[in-house]
């Protein structure tokens, strides 16, 4: 009898700590609100578009994808999507509910991301620069 729940103590204790293993999210690092830098160059001229608020959300339907609110300063209700790899984001090519094309990629190094779009409106596609700074 002591044999078996000392067995029974020993598989008792095995799944506990089996079961204490924190499982790490690694978009917690990405999740923030931050304040966005833009620039592009059109016609030879480096332009870049007003500072703007891009609050970085994890989704609950997918362990990898992160949703950008207000990507490009289009308004609160366009997000787009993007998937994480360590410290390396990808955004995927999808179309914006605004009908704005985009595909890019970047990474984040400590507080600031970096990253590089492509945007396609109207067969007119332009790379925008952006670094984003969480507040």
């Amino acid at each position: 009898m002591k044999k078996t729940t000392f067995i029974a103590l020993i598989l008792f204790a095995t799944a506990a700590l089996t079961g204490c293993k924190k499982t790490i999210d690694i978009r917690e690092d990405f999740v923030a609100i931050y304040s966005v830098t833009e620039t592009w160059t059109e016609n030879g001229k480096t332009l870049s578009k007003p500072i703007y608020s891009m609050p970085i959300y994890k989704s609950s339907q997918n362990s990898i994808l992160l949703l950008l609110n207000n990507f490009g300063n289009y308004g609160i209700g366009v997000t787009a999507e993007a998937t994480v790899s360590g410290n390396a984001l990808t955004i995927p090519q999808q179309t914006l509910p605004n009908s704005v094309r985009i595909v890019g990629s970047g990474t984040l190094d400590g507080t600031t991301l970096s990253f590089t779009y492509t945007e396609t409106s109207k067969n007119v596609s332009i790379i925008i620069s952006t670094v984003a700074r969480m507040k």
